[in-house]
């Protein structure tokens, strides 16, 4: 493993060549196919993950078949550290969204790592903050927000994680289905397409092949308040 692909990682970016190259040592490379389960909700914890390219989606499963999805994890995200840290069995499920590859380290490494090294522990420690928040946001949007709301916040904070310039406002630089939409907010996927076909007709987002544009933030944020 190359130290400078662990440098893409936000929470591994401050540490020194030294520890770059210790942990390179112990990190494993691991491929998975779209459609590929990596972990099930109460499997035990024995690795954290990061993505290297493709991406990651978290989610609990339904009751009656319908999953919520908690976050679809990109290149440079970590995921799977919380069993790891309290040693109980995985809070939710993860699932490759499409080709995979993952960075994979032990309990017995990522304890060390955050032991010697305060500065990766206090960057887990923020992310996992970071998460804590965004829960909290997602549950009182369920309670609270409508349809139209939910999916108004959710372009709002993939826009915020994964916009970029764009002519006609802000690129949501990645591929999320209408299903994806849907499960992320906990509706069907027919409500998703009517409500981002209502977005477009007042211009409050657009399309760049498959990829939405956030034309107008403001005009979503209404929809959260």
């Amino acid at each position: 493993m190359q130290p400078k692909l662990l440098k893409r990682v936000p929470f591994l970016a401050a540490l020194s060549g030294e520890d770059l190259r210790w942990l390179a040592k112990r990190v494993q490379r691991r491929k998975y196919r779209r459609g590929d389960i990596i972990f099930v909700k109460d499997d035990p914890g024995e690795s954290m993950f990061i993505v290297e390219d493709g991406a990651v989606r978290i989610y609990v499963p339904g009751t009656q078949g319908a999953d919520l999805t908690l976050a679809v994890m990109q290149p440079g995200e970590f995921f799977g550290d919380l069993s790891l840290l309290d040693g109980r069995p995985r809070s939710a499920s993860a699932e490759a969204s499409r080709k995979l590859t993952l960075l994979t380290l032990e309990r017995d490494d990522l304890t060390e790592l955050l032991e010697s090294r305060p500065k990766a522990a206090l960057a887990i420690l923020r992310v996992m903050a970071e998460r804590l928040r965004d829960t909290d946001q997602m549950a009182s949007d369920l309670a609270f927000l409508d349809v139209s709301g939910r999916l108004a916040r959710r372009l709002l904070d993939l826009a915020a994680s994964n916009g970029r310039e764009h002519e006609d406002g802000l690129l949501i630089n990645v591929t999320i289905t209408q299903e994806e939409l849907a499960n992320m907010i906990g509706v069907t996927r027919e409500s998703v397409n009517r409500n981002l076909g209502m977005f477009r007709r007042l211009g409050l987002i657009g399309r760049d092949g498959r990829r939405i544009v956030v034309r107008d933030e403001a005009g979503l944020r209404g929809y959260c308040e």
